[in-house]
């Protein structure tokens, strides 16, 4: 049986892969893969933080070669030239040929017989490269003529002298993330609250192990242990209330203009109309009528820290959702909630995102109550199905209204429903019925605002990066390669802006601390966080990354019991979320595209995930010791970087 499940695992893997590679090769992708001959080479240029329009780039590349006798060589002077996106290839200052701008034509090679544009001795080969999407990048190659584009090649650098050029793959220095602590140079000088707190968890787990603290036991409850998160996050939000710039976070200044636009307007703008006006609008309906309020009655400043409460709220509702899938997920397991209630409750993309005014924080609040009502119908007896397929269709229906993403649970849900029907071994008609209802619900609640859509603008939903809403932009670094999807590492180094090193860097810097600084461009603009405490959580999080990623795999076994039928929905759940995460990566090759927040709503599916890799451990008390030595410890460096 477990070779069947691993040979399905494998088929399963092989075919993602080969769907992805699919993906990535589509002529719209700017995803780059070398040549064993040659490599997409680039001018070389500094880092820009900042959006900024889609304008048409032309970058020359040059490189001079010697000609050789092609009576010894025995092959013609063919040169292979591939381009992003339209080139122009010329030898001694003859046009030899050219490539136009088409969407698709990059894709391949063209070849060019040079021949009859060689001159003996020293050759001059210059390829003009434009591109309207991104950099200009080339990939040229000759076995005859000895020529591969590489670093040798020369193109105008940022002073307009002639440079050698640098490969796609070449890593860049980010002078943001220099300007920050490493982790380890964090860690080593914030060691006494390690050890303080090491001590402190590890001391508690073996007093109440040996009976020596009667109020141990109490205190480790997981009811008990959500009012203690729930209250550090208040203490949080409200020490930072004024000291974090009301402008914080992505686009904090575009979504406050969609709340004023519904105040004062009272419509819901078109996607075409704001930077940030593609959002689905439920956030800032509700943001709406306090903000006017709070506008008139003290002034509109005083009402964009208002805002700031409302987000707040959200992050302690998405605690208390982690709680409850918690109990949900392991009904007779207090150990387990305890472990997934703080790993999943205390979450930093959960803290720092509760500091920053957009529809994430309701979306995910909203997307994590779809999860808890998930794990509930799996683990009901006699569950009404008709009631769960309205219930779930309400829930559904308004985080679509806070943000398009929960769209990607959608086929789970529908198996959580089938799954609950033939439970009760109901007839296939009889199980469609709650399938209608939960459709009926979910667009009843939301079907409006993308009939709307349709109607106004010729798609059920617009997106951030669609031409068509006006104002195209591009962030960099522009285009993709394979290193980007397969290296990892330079997140435990300088987790600051990692996000330039490749797509696992950078779920992983934004997800065990604020990875990208509130967005800012700069690093004197830098929330006030203590960053040693901060970067420090990057390796202090490794063995909880393990864990939960051995929870997954563990969960991906056949389910035996309503427990690990929850555990596959939250595996299932995650790696949905990171797949079209990736996807996206690849689609729009902008750094801004990968952000763990994306994923906020999935924090009840990463505590129960947590929980289940680390119950893998022996239950020995020096090991139950070391393991809450090591939670106490993460827990402390979590609320002293964002407690400012």
């Amino acid at each position: 049986m477990l070779g069947k499940r691993l040979l399905f695992v494998a088929a399963f893997a092989c075919f993602a892969v080969l769907a992805l590679v699919a993906f990535a090769r589509r002529p719209e992708h700017a995803f780059l893969v070398s040549s064993d001959r040659a490599e997409w080479i680039r001018a070389e240029e500094p880092f820009d933080l900042v959006a900024r329009p889609l304008a048409l780039k032309s970058v020359p590349f040059r490189y001079r070669f010697e000609n050789p006798d092609s009576r010894e060589t025995g092959a013609p002077a063919t040169l292979r030239v591939q381009a992003l996106r339209a080139f122009r290839l010329s030898v001694n200052g003859r046009v030899v040929g050219e490539s136009g701008p088409q969407e698709a034509s990059w894709r391949y090679a063209r070849s060019f017989d040079l021949s009859p544009y060689l001159v003996p001795g020293t050759n001059d080969l210059r390829i003009d490269v434009q591109n309207d999407q991104g950099p200009p990048l080339v990939m040229a190659s000759s076995l005859a003529l000895g020529i591969a584009t590489s670093r040798e090649w020369e193109a105008p650098g940022p002073d307009g002298t002639w440079q050698r050029t640098m490969t796609a793959s070449d890593g860049r220095s980010n002078p943001i993330s220099e300007q920050f602590p490493s982790a380890w140079q964090g860690l080593c000088r914030t060691w006494a609250l390690w050890l303080v707190s090491f001590l402190v968890g590890a001391g508690a787990s073996v007093a109440r192990s040996r009976g020596l603290a009667s109020s141990a036991g109490w205190v480790l409850r997981p009811s008990v242990l959500r009012w203690l998160l729930l209250g550090a996050l208040v203490l949080i939000g409200i020490h930072n209330l004024k000291r974090v710039d009301i402008d914080a976070g992505f686009d904090a200044e575009s979504h406050f203009e969609y709340i004023r636009t519904v105040a004062v307007s009272h419509r819901v703008p078109l996607a075409n109309e704001g930077w940030q006006f593609f959002q689905p609008p439920l956030f800032y309906l509700l943001a709406a009528p306090p903000y006017l309020v709070i506008a008139r009655i003290a002034s509109e400043a005083t009402a964009m820290i208002g805002m700031r409460v409302l987000v707040l709220l959200c992050g302690l509702g998405l605690v208390e959702m982690v709680y409850r899938a918690a109990r949900a997920a392991f009904p007779a397991r207090e150990d387990l909630q305890a472990i997934a209630t703080a790993t999943g409750g205390f979450l930093p993309v959960t803290i720092y995102m509760s500091h920053y005014v957009s529809n994430e924080p309701l979306a995910a609040l909203l997307t994590a109550a779809l999860v808890v009502s998930s794990f509930r119908l799996i683990g009901a007896a006699h569950p009404r199905l008709d009631r769960w397929g309205s219930a779930l269709g309400v829930l559904f229906g308004l985080a679509l209204l806070a943000k398009v993403t929960v769209a990607i649970l959608l086929p789970l849900l529908v198996a959580v429903l089938f799954r609950a029907a033939q439970s009760q071994s109901l007839p296939l008609r009889s199980a469609a019925g709650p399938l209608v209802r939960f459709g009926l619900a979910s667009a009843g609640i939301a079907g409006w605002y993308f009939a709307r859509n349709w109607i106004a603008l010729g798609s059920p939903y617009v997106g951030g990066w669609d031409p068509s809403r006006g104002g195209a932009w591009i962030q960099d670094p522009g285009f993709r390669i394979p290193k980007d999807l397969l290296s990892f590492g330079a997140a435990l180094h300088y987790p600051i802006y990692a996000v330039f090193t490749g797509v696992w860097d950078a779920l992983y810097s934004s997800f065990w601390l604020d990875g990208f600084i509130s967005s800012s461009a700069w690093a004197v603009a830098a929330p006030p966080w203590h960053f040693d405490h901060m970067v420090a959580c990057a390796l202090l999080a490794l063995p909880l990354s393990a864990a939960g990623i051995a929870g997954a795999l563990r969960a991906l076994r056949a389910p035996r019991n309503p427990m690990e039928e929850c555990l596959l929905f939250a595996a299932l759940g995650v790696a949905m979320y990171v797949a079209a995460i990736v996807a996206l990566y690849i689609r729009l090759p902008v750094f801004s595209t990968v952000k763990s927040s994306y994923t906020l709503g999935l924090a009840p599916c990463y505590g129960v995930l947590f929980a289940y890799g680390l119950d893998l451990l022996p239950r020995r008390p020096t090991v139950r010791a070391l393991l809450a030595g090591y939670l106490v410890a993460w827990l402390a460096f979590v609320f002293r970087a964002y407690f400012s």
